[in-house]
Parts: structure tokens; sequence; C-alpha cells
């Protein structure tokens, strides 16, 4: 629930813009800044959306789910959860303001790009037991799968 934020503000940020309260266009006129803005936009989708899709394969998250207490690992999945579903959200909220600013269109194909992949991270308590199970003993469901005589 609490991660309905990322959606939540997302749709503050709509309302703001279409409804004139802040204002969109702006820097339409500017071509330089239009191409700047459209480039860091799809370089943080390019870096940062697969960084956050591999986020819970990496090493120092994998040693994050070997403590013997399920309350620490419980902590730090949600921990690295937060950390993946606020990397997704500043990428998603800077392309929609980018979009709005610049009434370029790639900003807003890169900010659904970014929804799509907040689907795809998005915790629940399934992905929670396959992915500390997985990540913490090395050799996840697929492993207990094939030790079956």
């Amino acid at each position: 629930m609490e991660f309905s934020f990322v959606f939540l503000w997302a749709a503050v940020l709509l309302v703001l813009f279409e409804s004139g309260i802040w204002p969109s266009g702006e820097l339409a006129d500017d071509a330089a800044v239009c191409y700047n803005l459209s480039v860091v936009g799809i370089f943080m989708v390019i870096i940062l959306i697969p960084m956050s899709l591999k986020l819970m394969s990496l090493r120092t998250v994998k040693a994050s789910f070997a403590a013997e207490d399920s309350a620490i690992v419980e902590r730090n999945y949600r921990r690295w959860c937060e950390i993946r579903m606020a990397i997704l959200a500043v990428t998603g909220w800077t392309n929609l303001v980018f979009y709005y600013l610049t009434l370029d269109s790639t900003g807003g194909f890169c900010a659904l790009i970014t929804a799509l992949a907040l689907c795809f991270c998005w915790p629940s308590q399934d992905k929670f037991v396959y992915e500390t199970l997985s990540l913490s003993d090395g050799k996840g469901p697929e492993a207990e799968k094939k030790e079956i005589p």
C-alpha cells in the first residue's frame, strides 16, 4: 500500500500540469534545452531501469538476505524494495516533468516505459519468498526441484 505513493504523486503531477496550475510548455521554444532534457531522460531510462530490475541480484543485496533472523531479512528486503521503487519513481517523475516542460513526446514515452518497469518491480509476498530464498542460499527454488529424486 505504501508503494502506491509512486503512482499517486504521478497523478498529482498530471493534475497540476493539465489543470494549468503548473504551466506546461515553458521550455518548448528552446531547442537546445529540449534536446538536453530529452537526452537526460533517455539516459536515465537506459541506465536506471536495467539497474533497478537487476538490483536484487547484486552481491550487496544478496549478502543482506543472508541473516539468520527472519525479521532482519524482511527489513532488508523492504529497504531494497524501497530503494528500487525510489529509483524508478524519480526516473518516471523526472521524465513526466520533462514532457510537460518541453511538450516533447520523448519524456512521455520514457515515463510510460518507467511505469511498465514499475509493474515488474512491485513488491509482493510471493516475490519476497522467492527472492530471499533464491538469493540467500545460492540454490533457489530451482535447485530444490532438481534435488528431488
